[in-house]
């Protein structure tokens, strides 16, 4: 086969290696450029790398509400998991479930009260439409109990007191079967590997840090410019047909227009850990006793926002258990440079500094220590082990963003980013889809091409239209 044309994507988190691994397939030349030293750490969480990317692990869940198709992207997502780690496990000799890249330990969707929320009848009316509704157990539905216990889920089906009730209530909660969690740092790790095995070419460090992006004036479209490939830190010029912005919270530093499309927020991180020689806890709190649990600690407000998620995930190898909270997701404002398209009162947010990124808000830790007190009460007296401010790319509307740039010409530039915290479990599948529409376009086959075009027509909402004057702006929470 004769190479295509040469594309260099900017990222090597889960966007650009999975992007790259699908346009290798392809017979695409791929080189890919990521400042961090991942060849070294191996994408190693306690690098403090400011990557969404770089965790311990994230939540796959297919779970979504009224995005159908969400949902089935990711059970086509799943099914590509359990056949990768299925080849990994056959050649391995050690222990194979913490070798897993994907933990199927399940998923408890605590509700805000006694009763199921809208989203999650949503979610279940979906799961109805796909014939998976067999896989989620309602604790209320004496029938959905029995079909836990004789599946062996139900010591997963948790009971969980709702605190100052009298006479005393349960949460309403959903067991997903379907549910658990990805090593995500070392799903990163195993598929840089691959695609490098597949002849992806990286550049790490310096030689991997962008500069900036070569243009030049297009002869076929006049009035724009085009972009011929990019230079680096070390001062090495890069050529490429397309350059692909799969940077994650700093694409809009990248490539400033992305900042109409997206907004660079962050999430609130603690961690506990276990010693192994509590060996209660260390069992209690394994992916094979302990289900993931999300919990909306409120019911969606009167614009159908959720303003209260909490989540909770089983301990690690190492003993670590992390717990997250996203109701409310920090922006970081500052004053955007001269010449930025698109700005609020002159400003844009930017990731904080690793080490400005070790601490979160007081009312991030006030609301962790609340969701510990319920649901990890073991805990609820210890300090944190770490915490961290983890940086994602919000879009408009939670939907990412992946197609061509159209302010360039010739189609030489490529946006693959705006994963809005929940890109992580697409690893496996995204890059096919992307690299889909990269060749295609509007010709493209792929059913999430309607869903990740370009939009500038999309309302400026998912809390962007706040800007600096906005609640979430973290230089007013510390």
């Amino acid at each position: 086969m004769t190479e295509k044309q040469s594309v260099a994507i900017i990222g090597a988190g889960i966007f650009g290696i999975s992007l790259a691994l699908a346009l290798r397939d392809r017979n695409y030349k791929v080189s890919v450029f990521e400042r961090n030293e991942y060849d070294k750490n191996e994408y190693s969480p306690e690098t403090g790398a400011q990557a969404a990317s770089v965790d311990l692990n994230k939540i796959f869940r297919a779970s979504y509400g009224t995005e159908l198709h969400y949902q089935r992207l990711a059970m086509e997502s799943r099914k590509a998991w359990l056949t990768e780690d299925e080849k990994r496990m056959s050649s391995q000799t050690d222990d194979q479930n913490e070798r897993k890249l994907f933990v199927n330990g399940g998923m408890l969707r605590v509700q805000p009260t006694h009763e199921i929320e809208a989203f999650e009848k949503e979610t279940l009316e979906n799961m109805e439409r796909d014939g998976l509704r067999d896989t989620q157990f309602v604790l209320s539905d004496p029938k959905d109990q029995q079909r836990a216990d004789s599946l062996r889920w139900k010591d997963k089906l948790l009971h969980f007191e709702i605190p100052q009730t009298s006479p005393a209530e349960t949460y309403e909660a959903v067991l997903d079967s379907l549910a658990g969690f990805v090593r995500c740092s070392n799903a990163c790790a195993h598929y840089q590997q691959v695609a490098a095995a597949k002849g992806v070419e990286f550049h790490f460090g310096q030689q991997g840090a962008v500069e900036s992006l070569m243009k030049a004036q297009s002869t076929i479209e006049t009035s724009k410019e085009k972009v011929t490939g990019l230079k680096t830190k070390d001062g090495v010029t890069h050529n490429a047909d397309v350059v692909v912005v799969a940077a994650g919270s700093f694409s809009t530093q990248v490539l400033p227009i992305l900042n109409s499309h997206l907004e660079s927020s962050s999430g609130s991180l603690a961690t506990f850990k276990i010693d192994p020689s509590d060996t209660k806890l260390w069992e209690k709190y394994s992916p094979e006793k302990f289900p993931v649990i999300t919990w909306k600690s409120a019911p969606r407000d009167n614009a159908g926002k959720d303003t209260g998620i909490m989540y909770a995930l089983p301990r690690t190898p190492e003993g670590y258990v992390k717990v997250g909270f996203r109701g409310i997701k920090f922006t970081n404002f500052q004053p955007a440079p001269e010449g930025t398209p698109f700005t609020q009162d002159g400003q844009w947010s930017v990731p904080l500094s690793s080490d400005e990124s070790k601490s979160i808000p007081a009312l991030a830790a006030e609301a962790i220590r609340h969701f510990v007190s319920i649901f990890l009460p073991e805990f609820k007296d210890c300090p944190f082990s770490s915490t961290k401010l983890c940086w994602y790319t919000d879009s408009l509307d939670n939907s990412f963003v992946i197609d061509y740039v159209p302010e360039y010409a010739e189609g030489s530039v490529f946006a693959c980013t705006g994963g809005s915290g929940h890109g992580a479990k697409f690893l496996p599948v995204l890059g096919k889809h992307a690299a889909d529409i990269l060749e295609n376009g509007d010709r493209s086959s792929s059913y999430m091409r309607p869903f990740w075009r370009w939009r500038p027509e999309a309302p400026r909402k998912n809390g962007l239209e706040e800007g600096p004057g906005g609640p979430r702006n973290i230089s007013n929470c510390f």
